[in-house]
């Protein structure tokens, strides 16, 4: 049987990397997935993708950035499904440059993103999980919500707000049948990764660098972090509540 059969799956930043691998194997798991990207040209390729394939997907545009359209995509959702299961918080950018050159607008986009979405994201979904006495919230933070990287103090902050927000959420809802949990990747071979190395003066050092950094040897996939990603979401990890769940092919143990 598939394992979210039935559920409804709200899934954020769809149109690329993790968020696109996640959207297209929670369908196939029999999830109906409501995905959400401010890249419309993406979002809806994918959406005509997985319903020529007979799975449940629907695109919504929209730049999470901003609480209103927050509160908007929930309202959606809703009206769409009449229930949410499953939110998993996926959107993110990061921002490379030393500390004392992060201009104020970076910071602000980053928390907004980054963050903000996140908890305004969740303020909205838990009082319908309330209602249904149910759900699943995944939060994605980052290995660098827990260990340090010179020319990331920025991005560091956005990922540790979101792992202590996941665990005060987890602990206050703990009781309510909403479990809330943090994943946390290592460098995943994403878009955005290889955006980063495209940012050094030696594209190809850079990347051969992280990758000498991974005891596994090579960048984990974005397929890789959607499977974490349907563990968590699925009914087999009941005790998992307010965990950071690290999925970094070992290099934080280094």
């Amino acid at each position: 049987m598939a394992r979210l059969s039935g559920k409804i799956a709200l899934i954020t930043g769809v149109s690329a990397g993790i968020g696109l691998a996640a959207a297209r194997l929670f369908a196939s798991e029999g999830a109906s997935v409501f995905g959400v990207d401010r890249n419309v040209e993406a979002g809806q390729t994918l959406a005509d993708e997985l319903n020529e394939q007979g799975m449940n997907f629907e695109f919504f545009a929209a730049d999470l950035s901003d609480r209103q359209t927050a509160i908007a995509v929930v309202e959606q959702c809703y009206r769409r499904y009449n229930r949410i299961d499953i939110l998993y918080n996926n959107a993110g950018i990061s921002s490379i440059e030393p500390f004392t050159a992060v201009a104020p607008e970076t910071l602000e986009n980053l928390f907004a993103i980054n963050f903000m979405a996140t908890f305004y994201l969740c303020q909205q979904v838990i009082p319908h999980m309330q209602q249904q006495k149910s759900g699943v919230i995944i939060n994605t933070a980052s290995e660098l919500a827990i260990v340090a990287q010179p020319l990331y103090s920025a991005y560091c902050a956005t990922k540790g707000a979101v792992l202590s927000l996941t665990r005060a959420l987890a602990l206050e809802y703990a009781r309510e049948n909403i479990r809330i949990n943090a994943l946390c990747p290592g460098p995943i071979d994403t878009a955005l990764l290889n955006q980063e190395f495209e940012q050094e003066a030696d594209p190809i050092k850079a990347k051969a660098e992280s990758v000498a950094l991974m005891p596994i040897g090579r960048l984990g996939t974005p397929e890789e972090i959607a499977q974490v990603a349907l563990f968590l979401a699925s009914d087999a990890p009941q005790l998992m509540q307010g965990v950071a769940l690290l999925v970094d092919g070992g290099k934080t143990i280094i």
